[in-house]
């Protein structure tokens, strides 16, 4: 089970949402260790720019440490993409930047997928 949400109450310990790779897949989530720093800890989805058979290869490998950077430069893509303040060449930049982090993500969770890990 996968941590992708927590909620912290002000008098006492909060709850933390648990979900197994089959909901990561269906319901598209980000493991909370992936969140932003700046996020509230609720649930995040993966944007739509991630295809699904990318989302359901991602959901297995859970939390491993190896898709930290790759989520992390898609996140800040996709949010780049909706600054309404960018120009039309600053958008297709951003857009650009959006698929190249796909990319990324996708040849991470491919080498992740291929790792062969030994019982201890």
């Amino acid at each position: 089970m996968t941590v992708v949400a927590v909620h912290h109450a002000g008098s006492g310990g909060g709850w933390t949402h648990r979900a197994c790779a089959r909901c990561l897949a269906r319901e598209r989530l980000i493991p909370l260790v992936f969140h932003p720093l700046r996020h509230d800890g609720s649930r995040l989805t993966y944007p739509e720019i991630v295809p699904g058979e990318l989302v359901a290869t991602l959901a297995p490998l859970g939390e491993s440490p190896v898709l930290a950077a790759p989520i992390g430069r898609l996140l800040a893509a996709v949010a780049r993409t909706k600054d309404r303040t960018l120009d039309a060449d600053q958008r297709h930049a951003a857009h650009d930047a959006a698929r190249a982090a796909v990319a990324r993500l996708r040849e991470a969770a491919r080498q992740e997928s291929g790792t062969v890990r030994e019982p201890r």
